[in-house]
């Protein structure tokens, strides 16, 4: 295994880090903690948004964080020994905020090429002719059914306009060949529909929010599919393969079966860590998240033990009170809800009368033979 060489000394949680990878073949990755700031509330910390320069023919830019940072992103390529102007293409793992927040800016001042899941036109532009029951039918497909307070999504609308009118020049579908052989792509939905890994030289892998770094990413919701099923790419919402921990947990053994031979992770978050990198195998590391997905499905049927409970009442159970503070709550209803939405298809839970996604746990553990027969976890 290389090592990565730290060019740039920040904050213990990888702030404004910068680092150097160089893969068995020589190829040089820079890696770039673009710091990521939310007003939350709480005292969780999510640390930076990375973003990932490969050295090539043609400089690629993974992700460009979030958005409004991009003169810090600009900044900290300069400190890498880079140019913006000198960036030819840009991957986008997935089409969230913190990850494809600064993307307008780049192509406009690189004119680089835009590489991204064959869903994420339709996911960055407006659909407000549908409305579907989604909470949000005036914002972006990616935002439709966006649960956050409102401070945070006036933040976010500026954004979205310049997003919206951009357009991809390579769509990625799996299995499709791309003009750069060295990277091949795994289409890993579940914590949003565009979701992308991107695999580099047989060694590295490029996680976006799929894989992690010592936290797992929150589901999508099967509800969302219901309401954009009519904004994504025909054929992609003819079945619900797009949204939804199902969707995940799928993902997440295709990593674990096609990734067995990669060494490295490069995650969306959590890359350095208390003053260090952390390193870990992308399969291992989807092994982990499957179990630890496992443990939850029964952690819930536990707190239910027969009871009729809401969302809040077993997120607070479930969940640390820091973890629950500000925007946390939220997140941790969404955490519950697409487990649930899991159990429920396994018949492990029922829907009841009461508050919003009331359910009670009916006894049996079905999602146990899910987790035996869709994944190669045992």
């Amino acid at each position: 295994m290389q090592h990565f060489e730290i060019l740039k000394q920040d904050k213990p949680n990888g702030d404004g880090v910068i680092m150097k990878f160089r893969t068995r073949r020589g190829t040089d990755i820079y890696c770039l903690g673009v710091p990521l700031y939310y007003d939350s509330g709480g005292d969780w910390d999510l640390g930076p948004s990375w973003c990932y320069v490969v050295k090539g023919d043609k400089l690629t830019l993974i992700d460009s964080g979030q958005f409004g940072k991009f003169d810090l992103l600009t900044t900290m390529l300069g400190q890498a020994g880079l140019d913006i102007g000198d960036i030819g293409r840009v991957i986008v793992t997935h089409g969230h905020e913190d990850h494809d927040g600064n993307l307008p800016e780049v192509l406009e001042a690189s004119g680089a090429e835009l590489w991204a899941h064959y869903a994420f036109d339709n996911m960055a532009a407006y659909h407000e002719d549908i409305d579907d029951g989604a909470a949000h039918p005036e914002f972006p497909g990616s935002c439709r059914t966006c649960l956050m307070p409102e401070q945070f999504n006036t933040a976010c609308r500026p954004y979205h306009r310049k997003r919206s009118r951009l357009k991809t020049t390579f769509q990625i579908k799996e299995g499709a060949p791309s003009t750069d052989s060295r990277f091949r792509f795994l289409l890993t939905p579940g914590h949003s529909p565009d979701s992308v890994c991107a695999i580099f030289e047989d060694e590295v892998v490029f996680g976006g929010d799929t894989l992690l770094a010592t936290i797992t990413p929150h589901p999508s919701l099967m509800l969302e599919y219901y309401c954009n099923r009519r904004i994504l790419p025909e054929g992609y919402g003819r079945d619900n393969g797009a949204y939804g921990l199902i969707s995940y947990i799928r993902s997440l053994d295709k990593l674990n079966k096609q990734c067995r031979d990669t060494e490295l992770l490069l995650p969306g978050h959590r890359l350095f860590e208390k003053g260090q990198p952390n390193y870990l195998r992308p399969a291992d590391r989807a092994a982990e998240i499957l179990r630890f997905h496992v443990e939850r499905c029964g952690n819930i049927l536990r707190i239910l033990d027969g009871r009729a409970l809401d969302l809040d009442q077993i997120s607070i159970e479930l969940f640390e009170p820091r973890l629950r503070r500000g925007f946390g709550k939220y997140l941790s209803h969404r955490e519950v809800m697409s487990h649930l939405e899991l159990l429920a298809v396994q018949s492990d839970v029922a829907w009841v009368d009461g508050p919003t996604f009331t359910s009670r746990s009916t006894g049996s553990e079905n999602y146990k033979d899910f987790f035996r027969e869709f994944t190669s976890i045992t």
